[in-house]
C-alpha cells in the first residue's frame, strides 16, 4: 500500500522520534510505500505538495480537519490528546465520516468515536527503540524528574509537584535528542495526566522512561499499560522505588522491549488497514 503519513510538529526539536517520525520509519521497515508531510507547512509549499496526490491510506495524527484536501482511498486518524475537531467530527459533504478508522490509546475517545458512527480501535502507545542510542554514555544522576508545564489545566500535576519539592527536578517541555539524554539520565520520572484523559494513563513519556531504563510513576487506569501506580503518600513511594531502582527498572524496561515497541504496534495497524 501507498501510505502517506501527517502530523503537525510543535518544532523541529521534535525530530527525531515523532509520531510522524517513527511511523513513516517502521511503515517503511514493514515494506510499505510511504512519504509524510508535516502540516505546519500550508498544503501546496515545495515540502508538502505530495499531499495532494492519491494515495491508498493517509494516516492522519493532528489537524483531522485538512482530510477532505488530501485524496485518499482510505483516511486513518489517531488521537491522543483533546483537539477541535476531534476525528469523528470531521464528515464529507455527505454528512458521513471523513474517517474510516480511528484509532486511539485513550478508552473514552474510542467510545465517542463508535458512537458518532466510525470504526474505531483501541491501541497502545509504544517506544521507538533507535532513541536507545541518545542513551550512550550518559550517566544517570537525576533521582526524580518532571518535564512539561503546570498551569491551571493540570491542578493534580501541581498537587503531587508540591508534595515532592526537595526531591523532584522540574524541566520545561523538552524535545528531540535533549529530550531522550534527559529522560537518559532520569531514574524516575513522575508523569500525571491532564484531566481530560479521564483516567486513562496515555503519555508517551511512560514508554520513553522506561523503556529508556528508568522507572515511570504515574497515575490512571492500568490496562496493560506499563509504569508504577501512584497511591498515598507519593514523596514515599517515590523514595521507596529509588531504593530498589536497579532491579525494578530492569524488570520494567524489558518489559516494555519486549511487548510496547513499533515492532508490536505496526503489524496490528496493517491488519486494520487493509481490513478497510
Amino acid at each position: 500500500m501507498r501510505w502517506l503519513v501527517a502530523d503537525s510538529l510543535y518544532c523541529r526539536e521534535q525530530f527525531p522520534f515523532s509520531h510522524l517520525d517513527s511511523y513513516s520509519y517502521y511503515l517503511s521497515e514493514a515494506g510499505e510505500f510511504v512519504r509524510y508531510t508535516c502540516l505546519n507547512i500550508p498544503l501546496g509549499s515545495n515540502w508538502s505538495e505530495t499531499a495532494f496526490m492519491s494515495w491508498d491510506r493517509l494516516l492522519m495524527l493532528d489537524r483531522y480537519e485538512r482530510v477532505l484536501e488530501i485524496e485518499a482511498e482510505k483516511r486513518i486518524a489517531q488521537v491522543a490528546a483533546i483537539c477541535s475537531p476531534m476525528p469523528w467530527e470531521v464528515r464529507k459533504p455527505d454528512g458521513s465520516p471523513a474517517f474510516d478508522l480511528v484509532i486511539s490509546s485513550i478508552p473514552w475517545m474510542v467510545e465517542a468515536a463508535r458512537a458518532a458512527g466510525c470504526r474505531a480501535e483501541y491501541q497502545q502507545l509504544c517506544f521507538d527503540t533507535r532513541a536507545l542510542v541518545c542513551g550512550m554514555g550518559v550517566e544517570r544522576d537525576i533521582d526524580c524528574l518532571f518535564v512539561g508545564t503546570v498551569d491551571a489545566n493540570h491542578r493534580k500535576r501541581a498537587a503531587v509537584l508540591a508534595e515532592l519539592d526537595g526531591l523532584v527536578t522540574i524541566t520545561p517541555p523538552t524535545f528531540g535528542r535533549d529530550f531522550y539524554k534527559l529522560m537518559s539520565r532520569t531514574k524516575t520520572c513522575v508523569q500525571i495526566h491532564a484531566e481530560w484523559a479521564m483516567g486513562a494513563r496515555n503519555a508517551l513519556r511512560i514508554y520513553e522512561t522506561i523503556g529508556l531504563g528508568g522507572l515511570c510513576v504515574t497515575d490512571g487506569a492500568t490496562n496493560g499499560v506499563p509504569g508504577w501506580e501512584i497511591e498515598g503518600n507519593v514523596r514515599k513511594f517515590v523514595e521507596d522505588a529509588l531504593m530498589d531502582f536497579g532491579e525494578f527498572a530492569r524488570e520494567e524496561q524489558g518489559a516494555v522491549l519486549t511487548r510496547h515497541t513499533y515492532v508490536q504496534r505496526i503489524p496490528q495497524l496493517l491488519a486494520w488497514a487493509k481490513a478497510l
